[in-house]
């Protein structure tokens, strides 16, 4: 039976897609890009929910414009 991933791995992975694309602190990705990323990698939609409340109360990710961005911080950064 395969093990599902716990919402660290889901919010590791959420940041992993931030560092394949060379983001820095400070700049942001479109959330339905990076919720697309994620599903077509083989994630599910409770695992990315559960990766981005993770990664908001680590301070790894913030949510921009009324959430239809995320904004990666310096802890964020750190963490990939």
């Amino acid at each position: 039976m395969a093990t599902l991933p716990t919402p660290e791995q889901s919010a590791r992975a959420i940041l992993a897609i931030f560092r394949e694309k060379s983001i820095r602190p400070g700049q942001i990705l479109m959330a339905g890009q990076v919720n697309l990323q994620f599903l077509t990698s083989g994630g599910t939609a409770e695992d990315y929910g559960a990766g981005l409340t993770y990664a908001g109360e680590r301070n790894w990710l913030e949510a921009g414009q009324g959430g239809v961005t995320l904004v990666l911080t310096d802890a964020g950064f750190a963490e990939m």
